[in-house]
């Protein structure tokens, strides 16, 4: 389902936030473990003609990730390539999306800025702000809002990311 994919995207702009800001904050590779608490709110960004077509169970599942905190702990691996890859890229945007960023502060212990992003009638907009308190811990928070055919849904999150070690094994 085309929505689905929406609806992901607030989870990974977390994480992809978060990996633009390794390029910029100082922090060492290896094995990471986030922590994110999101709460999102507001309208379902998805059309009646789209919401006819969900089963009850898949409706009732997407109105649960507006109302409720979710808290979400990953691992991934943040690779020496990943943090001598250039910012722009995540900062030109998505592919298929016409996109608009800026830095607002870009540190080796922080970095924050915003993104605006555009397709028809979809809009997405981003802010974030990371901060590392040393090279193996990092918190940050972003704001993310989607909005469609005169609906919005906009979502909050805190992270906190710690090195677990130089060997990521087998996580990607």
């Amino acid at each position: 389902m085309k929505r689905k994919l929406s609806y992901q995207a607030i989870g990974a702009a977390i994480a992809l936030s978060a990996a633009a800001s390794a390029a910029a904050i100082d922090v060492k590779p290896g094995l990471w473990e986030t922590t994110s608490h999101v709460q999102a709110h507001g309208q379902l960004p998805i059309s009646d003609a789209d919401l006819q077509k969900l089963s009850p169970q898949q409706r009732a599942t997407l109105e649960k990730m507006v109302t409720q905190p979710r808290t979400h702990v990953y691992k991934s691996c943040l690779k020496k390539e990943d943090l001598e890859k250039d910012k722009t890229t995540f900062l030109s945007g998505k592919p298929g999306m016409k996109c608009t960023s800026k830095l607002t502060r870009d540190t080796s212990t922080s970095v924050a800025g915003t993104r605006r992003c555009t397709k028809g009638s979809q809009e997405e907009s981003e802010d974030f702000s990371f901060k590392a308190r040393d090279r193996e811990h990092v918190t940050g928070t972003v704001a993310f809002t989607l909005r469609e055919g005169g609906r919005a849904m906009s979502s909050k999150g805190n992270l906190t990311s710690r090195w677990l070690g130089a060997s990521c094994g087998k996580t990607k």
